[in-house]
């Protein structure tokens, strides 16, 4: 997701030429992507100075995309490799509206792939994919100082929620605040 690149599309009828002029093909990730998955996202913790997936998180995260089915994954592929990945899951976006939304938790495009449209690509077919479920918008969040990927967002319309803020409890926020209400006997 913080580092995407731009190019064309992939059209609804099929892979479209990026700017590396290979055809991009998106579609969904099968359990044999799994070690390139795994491979982009610890591409993607490096660039951030972070430390990537170890072996157990890595099988965590392959079990919550193809056994639990918790989410979603799309590949973009160029000459049958995998250059790009996009994991995502739908859940409530709106109870006014009573209409789901799509979020994307990774948008990411190997190194020696950006600058090529796998990034749109992905997008492209992840709007495609919101609009199918009737999803009322696709959030994700983006680093502040990815001035790359905050380009590319605005290039493809994107925009930032204010006023919404998003907040997020960690682990340990969650573990205190859990104890708290186990001592208030509830």
């Amino acid at each position: 997701m913080r580092s995407p690149s731009g190019g064309s599309a992939r059209t609804a009828s099929g892979p479209s030429s990026g700017r590396g002029g290979r055809p991009i093909l998106v579609r969904r990730a099968r359990r044999a992507d799994g070690p390139r998955i795994l491979e982009i996202e610890r591409e993607l913790a490096a660039w951030e100075k972070l430390r990537g997936p170890s072996a157990v998180e890595g099988r965590r995260l392959l079990a919550l995309i193809f056994d639990r089915k918790e989410v979603e994954a799309l590949v973009a592929t160029r000459a049958g490799r995998v250059e790009g990945v996009a994991l995502f899951w739908f859940a409530m976006g709106s109870s006014f509206r009573a209409r789901s939304f799509l979020g994307l938790e990774d948008l990411v495009v190997a190194q020696s792939a950006r600058g090529t449209g796998v990034g749109r690509a992905l997008m492209s077919r992840l709007a495609r994919e919101a609009l199918r479920r009737r999803a009322i918008r696709i959030d994700w969040d983006v680093l502040d100082w990815n001035e790359t990927a905050l380009r590319f967002y605005r290039r493809i319309g994107a925009r930032s929620r204010s006023p919404w803020l998003r907040y997020t409890l960690d682990e340990k926020a969650m573990r205190r605040l859990a104890g708290r209400r186990q001592r208030e006997g509830r």
